[in-house]
Formats: C-alpha cells, structure tokens, sequence
C-alpha cells in the first residue's frame, strides 16, 4: 500500500503559457497535469496554476481574462521576445515568402523588433465588457501576411463575435485559411499521408482543438488566449510536411545549433535516465529508449516532450533533440492519479541509474518548494547513493512563481551531484511562473555551509569544491529557455508547453553533449555540474544571485574551454609538438608559420578531477576536418582569437617572420574575417622618413571552399607566401629568391581569392601592384647633378603582377605548389629606369613560373624551396628593344623551432636573387650607313646576354626568442654575399631587434 502524503506532481505550467496537448479538446487535455486547472476554475496562490493573468476577482477566485489592463511583464506570449538577427545563422528557417516547390520554409517576414516582433496576445488596452479592440490587437506579430493573410481579421473578427453571438465571420476566415494553406501544403501532405489537405491534416486538426469551421458556433469554446495558441499550433504542424527540422526560440537563447552537435557529437554510447510520464506514442523518441519501466497504460505527452528535447533526431521533421545520439532509460513513477510517492521516485531513479543513466532528468516535484527536503531520502538510500560517483542529476525548479521559502536539511547527500533548473523567457527574464532558489541553504545536521565565495569577475574561491562545501542552494541553479517550448506531442505532432519541466531537459541534453566528447565525465560528476555552472551566461545581479543561480545555460560555451588562460597548449606543426605557454599565445598571437603549414593545438584544461583536451585548427583548411575520430573545433578557435584580441596586441617575433601579424574574427553562418596590419618606415622627400600602412583583410566561407583576400602592401607575400616563406625580404629580387616578379609588384594594391578544387587542392588567383615615389627610390643615391635634374621628373614606378597558384598537399606535413605570373611593368625592364623615357617606351611584360615546396619535418625542423624561371620582353615603342630574356632565382632553406627554448627559432637559407641568364638585346645607333656617299643613319644591332661568370649568392641567418615572459621578443640576423659581390652592396651584414611590451 502507498502513501499520499506528500505527491510528486509534473512541473508544466498551464493556462495561457500552456499549449493543449495531443487528443481532444484543450480543456479535456489539461486533466493530464497536476498545474493544470479550467479556465475558469479557482486560483490556488501556492500552485501556480494561473499565474499570467494581473486582474482576478478575489471573491470568486475567477479568471476575468478581460477586467482591466494586463501586465505587460506577464500577459506576452513571449515566444519570440527581443530581435532576431538574420546574421546570427541559429534561427535561419524563417525570412520571407513560402516557396512550395522548394521547401524552404520561411515563415517569419524580416527581422523581428522589440515593438513587433512579440508574439503579443493582447496589444491595447481590453476594454471590460471585451468589446472593440485596439486596431493593433490580435495580430500575431511573428508571422508574415504571406503566410497568414486573414490572421489579423480573423482574430479582430472573432473577439467581435464574442460580443454579437454571430461566428459565421470567423468561420469563414478559418475556411479561406485552410483553402489557401490547401494551395501551398496540399502536395506535401497527400505525398506524405496518401490524403487531402483535409484528411491528410485539417480534420484531425480541428477536431484536437474541438472545434468545426463549417458550424460557426463551435468557434465560441475557445477563450483568447486559445485562439492565438490554436493559429500557433497550425503554423507549427504545418511546418511538418516542410521536409526541415523545426527550428525554435530557445536555441539561440542557449546558444545552440545543430552544427554544434555534429562537431562535438550527438550523445554517442550514453543514456538519459528519464523518471517522467512515459507514453512512448512517438516513434522516434521510442526508438531511443534502451529501458522502460514502471507504471504502464498512465496516458500523458509529457515525458515525451521532455524526451523530444533531448534526443530527438535531426531527420527534417520537427522537434531537434540536443543530443539525438543519446539513448533513454524511462521510467514512469505516476500512476493513474497523476501523482507519485517518493518511494516510486526512488524506485525510478535507481532503475535508470541501474540501466546506465550518466545524467537522469527530473522534471517533477512538490507544489510550493523548490527543492523539497525528500530528495534527502532519495539520495542516501544505499542503492543510489552507491552511483553518486557516476551521475549527474537535473531537477526542475518547479512552477509556484516562489522563491525557496526554508533551508533544506540534506544531511548526508550533499555529496551527490544535483543542478537545479528554473525558466526564463525569450528575452533572459526569470518567467513569471518560475521557482528561484532565494538565499536557502543545504544545511548539513542544521549548520550552513557557506564558506565558498563565487562571484564571476568579482570574487574567488576560499575553497576549491563549492558545489560540496559551500549550502546555497543559488551555487547548484541555473535557468533555460521554459516558456512554448517546441515539442513532441506524442502523436506524430509537435506543439508548445511551458515550465521549469521544459528548461531541465535542456540542460540534461547539454551534460549528454560532454558525456559524449569526453567519456570519462560519466564518472565525474563534479566536473560535469562545474563545467555546465561556469560556462553560463551571468544574468541578473554580477555573480551568483537568489534569482537566476549562475545564469542562463550556454551550450557551446560548455563545450569550451572555461577559461583560455588556464589551458596547457600544445602546437602540433607537423611531425612536431611543441609546448606554448597561454601567456606567449595571447601577447603574440596565431603565427602564420602556423597556418600556412595546417598546424593545430591540442590543449588540456584541469576542471575539478578531471581534465578536457580540446582540438584547435589554426586554419580553415582544418574546420571541417577530424582527427582519430573527433572533428576539429572551429567554434574554439573562434573563441580563442577573441580572447588573445582582448589581450595584448597580436606580434610576431621579427626574426621568424616580418608578415603581418592577423587577427581572425567570427561572423554569420561560420565565415570568418582575418585582419592584418602593420607599419612600414619608407623614404620620403627632403630626407625625411614616413610610415607606410601595410593592411590586409580576408573572408572565408564556414567549410573553406572558399576564401576572398584585400589590402594595401605585402602583396607579394600574402599571394606567394609559404610556411617557410614568410619575409617580405624573401621576395624582393634584390635580396631574396622567391618569386621576384610579385616582388617587382608588391607594395600597393592587392587582392586574391582562393577555391578549393578538392581535397588537397586549391586554386589561388590574384593581383598585386606597385606605385613607388621616385623620392622612394632616390633616397640615399649619389648621381651626377645633371642626371639628378632628369631623375626628379620621372614618375613613380608602376608594375602590377597577375597570378595563378595551385597548392596541393598530399600530407598534412607537406606543401607542394606551382604558380604562374605575368608582370607589366610601366616604362620600366625588370625594375630598370632610364633617365631617357623612350628607352623601355610603355614598359615591359614578364611571364614566369614558379615551383616552392615546405615540408615539415621530426623535431622541429622543417625544409622549404623555391625555384622561378622568368621570360621578359620590352614593347614594342621601346628604343631598346629587349627579347626573350631568360631569368632565373631560387632559395632554398631550413628551420629549427625550439632550438634552446620552448618559444625562440633558428631560420638559415640560401638564395640566388633575379639572375639574367640569356637574351637578345637589340639597340640602335648613329652609323655611316653609306660608305659611297658617306650618309649617315641609325643601324639596329643585336647583342646576345650571356649567364654571368660568378652567381649572386646570399646566406642568411636568422634567431629570434621572446624576452621577458613573453612580454616582448629579441631577434639577431646576419647576411652574407657568397657569389659576385657588387660595389654597391655589403659583402656582409650583421644585426639585432628588441623589443618589448610594458
């Protein structure tokens, strides 16, 4: 025999915050929930079961639904409170017109405002008798007219009718809504049921909500507030035969997609435990579930619906479940009273721990408490109190609009891992019917345990585990999304509930997300509450608060690291690991050695016993990419630029790399934007130096496939730069060896973009160009004074170089490219000037090919190369006429990081500069073209251009290391001509950079 004293009932709210569920009329339906009450029945203050409605006759206890003005904090439908970006890519189903042929369902017109966009039920003052209307009232603002053209007619129309008696208006509205979704919807649903429109969908709709448009009279049962749900629920079903998964409010609120899910896993190989109604109706949800006990034949949807949050399927048809991998041990404590015993609780708990449950949801509890002392019982009873080590618990804050009005004595069961959960609405606002934890205490054999302090960005711990040692129950709560959540109806539908019994599962869901990244989280619990608890979203008062606990469940920041400077980091570049200290990562940034060669972090973060790894791409090209099973993290990546932007500004050690340093933001739909920047001291006039901006910004789509760069300078680095080639040096043909005809060209101007072919493979083209001041050039030369007059009328060198690269990389160690370049050059040969303009008349015109290579090699090394051949020729209205001149450059090189410590790096090379190796140069001069008659004229004359008898060779040596714990970084370089040495150039040079960041 039970007892009855103290029954457990389901945290749902009813009333205008709750939808009808499955079958019958909407009055016959709210039977199923012990929140539950007629529209017309008494208020019971402590339960409550009507909380949305301000003016109530406090004789009868009646709900007068149109006495007075209605608060405007509690009378909203808040389904959809506050904007909703198009650029956020979370809510993306919704924005335009319907196209029925494609099945893009798009049923939000444009973005919602704060003063439209709400879901208002009553928009104006009602007057008492619920006579006229504002002119605003009625509409349902989510809604486009395209999809509902009569919405607002018909809702003005039928609370007319509530005064004159006469629904035939109304009647005729719903019929010319069904004919025109018939028009839009009639295909689908006869593909899909074998059916009309009508018996496909509309009849059995009706009939759920009682009602028969063809006898206007049975348009009288529904109250206001029904009406507005009944025109929610249509749009909601309908969207069904979409062929797309239904999108919902809450999944931007807890910043949610299923993008996320995918990455980071859906819940493989771990169980729900659910202690719920369970009427498995709905086929899908059913076929999750690997355990189902307890009473049976207990018809009620809301264990279904809180089931559907957490797994249902990603299939393109309704409700998306968080974890839709994840499996479910069920079990029912409520008998056909709707009611529970605490020893059925009990007996459902250990029965779904039994079954393998790492987290259990419980979304039921007692009227008028938060968190009743019972659950004491249930704890320490030896059968689960042996799991404590093993599970996670999520409890449903309940639905009395109360704050917990004791301390609960939960002598001994503490040390079990419990959150619980209350609601907010659309806009992060504690819900009107929503429990708060207040400042009760856990208190062990009476005494108040509040030695830990946690307040986010205020506080610290005075102790390590608040969760064990710290009473208030603040330190164990946090809110979801609770008000018309989208859910499985049971029966093949979707509709809306509301309460804390909607906002647990989410969280359960999340927990299902980490047990399944990091398996070994099953058996920490701890770990698991601390990760879910610190990652929230703070709200209300800074820190922990009596209203909303920590705040609002973040799902991907669950995923994240809690804190990026804490993590340990490790660069994996290639065939090598290397340690960077977070410190070292924040002051200088993601290096571009990093990127170019597809180098990734593995970091690891401590989390109370246990401990995280994390995989970080340091390249777009690894977004969509995994590892031994688990997928690359872009979202982290993400996250961490943001934080090393929030630090010190991004640097690069001078002697590994003059690239400009970048910083990567996140943007709509998984596009990223990288921004670079620097300064370059350039020669001016009169001697004067000045600095020249060097900048670049790049956009990349979410998979990589594709990629736009801009900017002004460093052109040739950004189009031809490698992982080993990473100086602005490396390519100028004076000093290096890497593609000298972008060299000519970079300075000004650039742009590029970039397509993947295939794996492995893509495709970049791009254009660079060159505008130099003559000062520029000038600066610093000695000429004779009367060729110094015509130099300073010269312009500025122009030259602008059109590329092709295709990179392959058939390892992620190496790199293997060819590229071809066509320079022009104005009124200039490979750079050359004459003080005579019609020398190279217009300029002249370069094509070349370049092959590099990089391969990243065991302990830190790593090889680099390459080789250009270039062909030149002047125009044709040049005076010296230059054909078919064959030139040649190459470098080639090696380097070594962590050569004496974990952050310095040794670079040495060799390159041969832009070399002319054959030509033919045709000039003319004055001769004695008639030796007879001695007439003189201009004889054209050939000259062959051979190889040179000694190459230009250069060797350089490059080190450079942080200094100062990070806070700045010193560099030595030295450079040596080994072949042919010009007069005017050093035979050897030597020097140093320090720099340092206070």
């Amino acid at each position: 025999m039970r007892t009855r004293f103290n029954r457990v009932g389901l945290l749902a709210t009813a009333g205008m915050m709750m939808l009808p569920l499955a079958a019958g009329s909407p009055a016959a339906a709210q039977s199923s929930d012990t929140n539950a009450a007629a529209m017309t029945g008494p208020i019971r203050p402590m339960t409550g079961y009507i909380r949305a409605f301000h003016s109530v006759d406090p004789q009868t206890g009646y709900i007068r639904a149109f006495e007075g003005a209605l608060d405007p904090h509690t009378g909203y439908i808040r389904a959809f409170d506050g904007d909703i970006t198009p650029y956020t890519g979370y809510i993306r189903a919704f924005a335009g017109g319907v196209d029925p042929h494609t099945g893009y369902i798009r049923a939000f017109g444009g973005d919602l405002d704060p003063y439209t966009g709400y879901i208002r039920a009553f928009w104006g003052t009602l007057t008492p008798e619920g006579g006229d209307l504002s002119p605003q009232t009625g509409y349902i603002r989510a809604f486009s007219d395209q999809f509902f053209p009569h919405s607002t007619a018909t809702l003005q129309a039928w609370a007319g009718a509530g005064t004159s008696g006469d629904y035939a208006a109304v009647a005729s509205l719903l019929q010319q809504m069904q004919q025109d979704a018939a028009g839009i919807w009639g295909d689908r649903v006869t593909a899909k049921t074998g059916q009309s429109f009508a018996g496909g969908f509309a009849d059995a709709f009706w009939t759920k909500w009682g009602l028969d448009p063809a006898d206007p009279q049975s348009l009288a049962t529904l109250e206001p507030v029904e009406r507005q749900l009944m025109l929610l629920d249509w749009h909601d079903n309908l969207l069904l035969f979409s062929g797309l998964d239904s999108a919902d409010h809450w999944m931007n609120a807890v910043n949610w997609r299923p993008a996320l899910t995918q990455v980071q896993g859906g819940g493989r190989n771990t169980t729900i435990g659910l202690v719920d109604f369970f009427a498995a109706a709905d086929s899908d949800v059913a076929s999750k579930v690997v355990y189902d006990g307890g009473y049976e034949d207990v018809a009620n949807p809301h264990g279904t619906a809180v089931g559907s949050l957490m797994v249902a399927s990603h299939d393109g048809h309704g409700v998306m479940g968080i974890a839709p991998d994840a499996r479910i041990a069920a079990y029912n404590p409520f008998d056909h009273t709707m009611t529970a015993s605490w020893t059925d609780v009990r007996t459902g708990v250990e029965a779904v721990v039994r079954a393998g449950a790492s987290v259990v949801n419980l979304s039921l509890g007692v009227s008028g408490q938060v968190l009743p002392g019972e659950w004491r019982g249930v704890f320490r009873h030896s059968s689960i109190d042996s799991h404590k080590d093993k599970v996670t618990y999520v409890i449903a804050a309940g639905n009395d609009g109360v704050a917990q009005p004791t301390n609960i004595e939960m002598n001994g069961a503490l040390d079990s891992t419990f959150l619980v959960v209350g609601s907010v609405g659309p806009g992060g606002v504690i819900s009107p019917f929503s429990n708060t934890p207040g400042t009760a205490c856990l208190t062990d054999g009476g005494i108040c345990k509040n030695t830990a302090v946690w307040a986010r960005g205020r506080g610290t711990f005075e102790k390590a585990d608040y969760l064990k040692e710290s009473g208030l129950l603040m330190n164990r709560f946090l809110v979801a999304p609770g008000e018309l959540i989208l859910v499985s109806d049971g029966h093949g539908g979707v509709t809306r509930m509301s309460g804390t019994s909607f906002a647990a599962p989410l969280v359960s869901g999340a927990i299902a997300l980490l047990h399944d990244r990091w398996p070994w989280l099953k058996n920490a619990p701890r770990a698991t509450a601390k990760i879910i608890l610190e990652s929230a979203q703070d709200l209300g008062a800074p820190g922990v608060d009596p209203v909303y606990g920590h705040g609002l469940l973040d799902i991907e920041a669950s995923q994240a690291p809690l804190d990026f400077s804490t993590l340990k980091y490790y660069l994996v570049n290639g065939f090598q690991t290397q340690e960077v200290a977070a410190v070292t990562l924040r002051r200088n940034g993601v290096q571009a050695s990093w990127t170019a060669r597809d180098a990734y972090f593995t970091a690891f973060e401590k989390v109370d016993s246990a401990e995280r790894d994390f995989l970080i791409p340091l390249t777009n090209r690894l977004f969509n990419a995994s590892l031994a099973g688990r997928s690359f993290q872009e979202f982290v990546y993400h996250r961490m630029i943001g934080w090393i932007g929030g630090g010190a500004s991004n640097r690069h050690i001078a002697a590994l790399t003059d690239s400009m340093p970048g910083t990567t933001a996140p943007l709509a739909d998984g596009w990223t934007l990288t921004m670079r920047g620097r300064q370059q001291q350039v020669p001016g006039s009169q001697g004067i130096d000045r600095l020249q901006l060097r900048t670049s910004m790049e956009l990349t789509a979410p998979d990589s496939a594709f990629s736009v760069g801009f900017g002004h300078g460093d052109g040739a680095l950004l189009l031809g730069g490698t992982a080993g080639l990473q100086m602005t040096g490396d390519f100028n043909p004076q000093t290096g060896g890497a593609n000298p005809l972008l060299g000519f060209a970079s300075g000004g101007a650039h742009v590029a973009s970039t397509v993947r072919l295939m794996r492995g493979v893509d495709l970049q083209v791009g254009v660079t160009r060159q505008d130099r001041a003559i000062e520029q050039d000038l600066a610093g030369a000695f000429f004779d004074p009367a060729d110094t007059v015509l130099l300073e009328r010269m312009g500025d060198y122009r030259a602008m170089a059109t590329q092709a690269k295709l990179t392959w990389r058939p390892a992620q160690a190496i790199a293997l490219s060819a590229s071809a370049t066509r320079l022009q050059e104005d009124g200039a040969f490979l750079g050359v000037r004459s003080v005579n303009p019609g020398d190279f008349g217009r300029g002249a015109t370069s094509t070349g090919v370049t092959l590099a290579a990089d391969a990243a090699l065991a302990a830190g090394f790593s090889l680099f190369a390459s080789g250009t051949v270039a062909n030149s020729t002047s125009g044709r209205d040049a005076a010296l006429q230059l054909s078919n001149t064959r030139s040649t450059a190459f470098q080639l090189g090696i380097a070594k990081q962590a050569l004496l410590g974990g952050s310095d790096r040794l670079r040495l090379s060799l390159a041969q500069p832009l070399t002319t190796e054959d030509g033919t140069f045709q000039y003319r001069q004055r001769e004695v073209i008639d030796r007879q008659t001695g007439e003189i004229g201009l004889v054209a004359r050939d000259a062959r251009i051979g190889a040179p008898e000694q190459r230009r060779l250069v060797a350089e040596a490059l080190y450079g290391a942080e200094v100062a714990d990070g806070r700045g970084a010193a560099s030595l370089f030295t450079s040596a001509e080994l072949g042919a040495v010009q007069v005017d150039r050093a035979s050897w040079t030597v020097g140093g950079n320090l720099r340092l960041g206070f």
